[in-house]
């Protein structure tokens, strides 16, 4: 969970410093881009059925989708793209033995990571039509493909001070122990 925390921080810090020099390098239409492929992506789940399916797994404890390993997979890259899309970040796990971003109403974030956009599991699988899943998963791909673009645009403008506070994290960490 600590390796959560520190990448919420870090995703505040960056923010905080150089959200309005990303907007004025040009990252404004790539996130605007990312949250129309991420609109287009919901209304294909909802259309799909994967939500009900999913929220009937969720609430049937059945599938392990999005498992406390889960929210180790976010770092302060895509999360800051969360904040720059408008989204707050939890400041405690609502369920401690779940992914950290879950919440009673799904998924607190609005960027999510490729295997949270992108996995079919056997019991979708078994219950989407495949020509369904197959025009999902296109649409998805579009959404991943955007997020890609935009992460790498951000890391080209601030990449070397997310190495640096990174750095210097570490650091302090050293110290401490």
């Amino acid at each position: 969970m600590y390796s959560i925390l520190r990448s919420i921080s870090l995703a505040h810090i960056l923010k905080e410093r150089y959200a309005q020099v990303l907007l004025k390098r040009g990252v404004l239409p790539l996130l605007e881009n990312l949250d129309r492929c991420i609109e287009a992506s919901q209304n294909s789940m909802i259309s799909a059925g994967v939500v009900t399916e999913c929220a009937d797994c969720a609430q049937n404890e059945e599938g392990t989708c999005c498992g406390l390993r889960t929210g180790n997979k976010y770092d302060s890259l895509i999360l800051l793209v969360n904040l720059l899309l408008g989204r707050s970040l939890p400041e405690k796990a609502q369920f401690p033995d779940r992914c950290y971003f879950l919440t009673d109403k799904g998924c607190a974030l609005r960027a999510r990571h490729v295997i949270c956009v992108n996995f079919v599991c056997q019991r979708l699988r078994n219950s989407i039509p495949i020509a369904a899943l197959i025009r999902l998963q296109a649409i998805a791909g579009e959404e991943i493909h955007t997020l890609f673009l935009l992460e790498e645009n951000i890391k080209k403008i601030i990449g070397h001070e997310i190495a640096a506070i990174k750095k210097q994290e570490r650091h302090v960490l050293q110290i401490r122990i």
